[in-house]
């Protein structure tokens, strides 16, 4: 949507005192996937706007985030079972 998607984290602390609390984060993001979404959505979702982009001479860039062993280069790359972004 036009908001983009948010991204709600809340980060367990505890202060000086030894008193526990919560700090939540927002973040937005133009768009935002779960653990179960497919190469396939992910790529109709927020690559293949960008291809349009490039073939009007534009520039694009798609950028892969996330923690070791969150899936940025099965993402990318794809495996036997399904392809990834580079050849959708």
């Amino acid at each position: 949507d036009a908001e983009g998607a948010w991204v709600i984290v809340h980060e367990p602390k505890t202060k000086v005192d030894l008193t526990a609390y919560i700090e939540t984060h927002n973040f937005r993001f133009d768009g935002a996937f779960g653990e179960a979404t497919t190469n396939r959505t992910l790529y109709a979702g927020s690559v293949a706007p960008l291809v349009s982009h490039l073939f009007a001479g534009r520039i694009a860039t798609c950028f892969a985030y996330g923690a070791t062993g969150a899936g940025k280069t099965h993402t990318m790359l794809g495996s036997p079972q399904e392809h990834g972004i580079y050849s959708l």
